[in-house]
């Protein structure tokens, strides 16, 4: 089982329910936002944090202070996050199938230099997302979640040098390594020309970075390197290599 894998089997069957209930809600076009709290080995999320369509901001403390009151889940027991990219301007873009560089330059930075800052040397992260299939001849809205591991700084850094070997992944700063928003209203590619996207992939390559659709569908159009899970009840799962790279589909389950 890959790193990635490992870490999405980890949900509760409630915590995966709660996370497609909020997605559902895509149409409203609010981001929405969870810590990941591990409790007796499984995982399970706090309560959502909503925000605009493409910015959310939450006070830590405070979030996991909620999340004690009304969940029980405790600071100790808090992992890593989940957010969800929904619809703009009611429209799927593929960028927002992605993790952007505001959502990763962090957690890159701090696992890449976690030997000397004291950081954490692994996190996970998870972005839910929409996307547009066919299913038996027609179109449906699927969620699906991206799940991304920085399993260490030494991984995190090939991948890099594979995926943009223009770019010294030593010298990537939060300044230099995230995307501006120009005058226009458009994203402008970072000062170190990143491509974060690629960086993804990358990972997705060495088993670090996947995709579960979890209404599940065996007729999924996946992207290059990307790994698909649909996901099912019974959990069984009915693995077919489709594409290059890791990609995977499961059994179809629709609710």
């Amino acid at each position: 089982m890959s790193d990635w894998e490992s870490e999405w089997q980890k949900f509760h069957p409630s915590a995966i329910d709660e996370i497609k209930t909020h997605n559902d809600d895509t149409h409203l076009e609010r981001e929405w936002m969870s810590y990941v709290y591990e409790k007796n080995g499984q995982y399970y999320i706090g309560r959502a944090s909503m925000g605009e369509d493409s910015k959310i901001e939450i006070i830590p403390a405070e979030k996991t202070a909620v999340d004690t009151l009304t969940k029980g889940l405790t600071k100790g027991q808090r992992r890593w996050t989940i957010h969800g990219h929904p619809l703009k301007d009611g429209k799927i873009y593929n960028g927002r199938q992605y993790f952007s560089s505001t959502d990763l330059i962090d957690e890159y930075i701090e696992v890449r230099d976690s030997g000397t800052n004291g950081g954490r040397s692994r996190i996970v992260q998870y972005v839910v997302y929409p996307h547009e299939q066919n299913d038996n001849g027609s179109k449906s809205l699927h969620n699906r979640v991206r799940i991304v591991v920085f399993p260490d700084a030494q991984t995190i850094v090939n991948a890099m040098k594979q995926s943009n070997p223009h770019v010294d992944p030593m010298k990537i700063t939060k300044d230099s390594g995230q995307n501006k928003v120009g005058g226009d209203g458009k994203t402008e590619l970072n000062d170190m020309q990143v491509d974060w996207f690629k960086f993804q992939e990358a990972l997705g390559k060495t088993g670090h970075m996947g995709i579960v659709d979890i209404e599940g569908s065996p007729n999924q159009n996946t992207m290059a390197a990307e790994s698909t899970v649909g996901w099912s009840k019974s959990k069984k799962l009915s693995v077919g290599v489709i594409a290059v790279g890791f990609v995977m589909y499961f059994i179809n389950y629709r609710r």
